[in-house]
């Protein structure tokens, strides 16, 4: 085999094994983006499971909370109306000094029937929708003052927007939630809630002077309930965050877009 024999077979030996070399590694990226294609259309699909859990979750709450609603407004609610009733009939036929005693009984079963009112609403979804955010807000944090249950104040910064029905009542319910950890744990005075309407979203900041809590304790503040308040966020495509430490209060901050 001549000189010029072997460089030929050099030649389409070397071809053949870049064509070989080639084919294996195009046949390798392929098989890589199929395999990353797979593992991103299974991510996705767990995210839109897991999302539709929550929304299903939260539907099956918005409707127990609505049920409650109207149970107390209905039931509760009419009982307590008789009773007034029946208390302001008997004022009529006893004496004097025992009048008074039952005027004042009915004045406080007069602001009970008032407060469960209240409290009726604010657990039905409907009313949230027809009042919008804004509204609801201020109705929990004057019940909270006129009950003394903590010195509460809203601050509202720029021109208001209506988000969509589903955030609305999604960042009320996380308020809500909020309040009623501050009211049953935290031991605070005050309590602050500010709205700021930007152009591209609106920032909530909530902060009680309470005795806050170790948020990596396994506990429902810092954990089955921090979770639930994140997955909800997620839903609406919100930000959130929640800080808190022993003796130093809890912050909380959401930023949700239009």
């Amino acid at each position: 085999m001549d000189q010029t024999e072997i460089q030929v077979l050099i030649f389409v030996v070397t071809i053949i094994v870049l064509i070989l070399a080639i084919t294996l590694i195009l046949f390798f990226s392929f098989f890589q983006q199929k395999k990353t294609a797979y593992l991103l259309e299974q991510r996705e699909t767990k995210i839109r499971f897991e999302e539709e859990i929550t929304k299903s979750k939260l539907e099956i709450q918005e409707q127990a909370l609505k049920n409650i609603s109207w149970e107390i407004h209905d039931n509760v609610g009419q009982l307590l109306s008789v009773a007034k009733m029946q208390i302001n009939m008997l004022q009529m036929e006893v004496p004097e000094k025992q009048k008074i005693k039952l005027i004042e009984v009915g004045e406080i079963v007069g602001k009970c029937l008032h407060e469960l009112r209240g409290l009726a609403k604010s657990l039905n979804p409907e009313t949230i929708k027809n009042k919008g955010l804004i509204d609801s807000l201020t109705h929990e944090i004057d019940r909270f003052n006129r009950l003394n249950f903590i010195n509460a104040s809203l601050v509202v910064s720029n021109d208001s927007f209506h988000l969509s029905n589903e955030k609305e009542i999604i960042l009320f319910r996380i308020l809500q939630e909020s309040f009623n950890n501050t009211l049953k744990h935290s031991k605070a005075n005050n309590l602050t809630v500010r709205l700021n309407y930007n152009l591209t979203d609106l920032e909530i900041f909530m902060e009680d002077d309470g005795v806050g809590f170790d948020m990596n304790a396994n506990n429902n503040l810092g954990g089955i309930g921090l979770l639930n308040m994140q997955s909800r966020t997620k839903l609406i495509g919100a930000k959130f965050v929640m800080e808190s430490a022993e003796n130093k209060g809890t912050k909380l901050y959401i930023s949700c877009p239009k």
